[in-house]
């Protein structure tokens, strides 16, 4: 192996693990401001939450 073949591989290889680390980021991001907003909009009286204890997560309850 050459020294340009191992170059070209070692460089393919971190950038294949760049993209996957930014893609686990976005995944991590979105996820925390969703849950930010809907705490937000919660403690401001915008929406009405419920926990759900079977699945543990919030759902939306209708105001009447």
């Amino acid at each position: 192996m050459t020294v340009y073949t191992f170059t070209f591989i070692v460089m393919v290889s971190m950038y294949l693990a760049y993209l996957w680390g930014r893609k686990l980021t976005y995944g991590e991001i979105a996820a925390e401001v969703a849950e930010k907003t809907i705490n937000k909009l919660e403690r401001e009286g915008f929406v009405k939450l419920i926990d759900n204890k079977e699945t543990g997560e919030k759902d939306f309850v209708r105001f009447e």
